[in-house]
């Protein structure tokens, strides 16, 4: 589930800025929740906990950027990345070097 994704990234991150790191919430999806948390393919109740998950991660100040795979940007994708608080890039032909330079471009300054 997206929910979860988002979960666990969240708590790695934490944990992280815990140790005095500098952490990047780095989420690659076409932003459509499908499975809730339950492991159910319920469309609504996925999209409800992908919401959730998402603004929990924004509310706990991390930062971090939502690289949508989908071929053309999607309203839904726009705002889930603005429900976390997440910058937003569009790459639709994902490769290593496209992937880099998004997450260089959007990483936090390093003191």
């Amino acid at each position: 589930p997206l929910a979860s994704a988002i979960d666990a990234a969240s708590v790695l991150a934490q944990s992280e800025r815990a140790k005095g790191r500098t952490p990047l919430v780095v989420l690659l999806s076409d932003g459509r929740g499908n499975v809730d948390r339950a492991g159910e393919a319920r469309r609504d109740s996925a999209e409800h906990d992908t919401r959730a998950a998402a603004r929990a991660l924004a509310g706990s100040g991390l930062a971090a950027v939502f690289i949508d795979t989908s071929q053309r940007s999607r309203p839904e994708s726009v705002a889930l990345a603005a429900a976390m608080g997440a910058r937003y890039a569009l790459l639709p032909h994902l490769n290593a070097n496209a992937v880099a330079d998004v997450v260089r471009a959007h990483a936090p300054s390093r003191r």
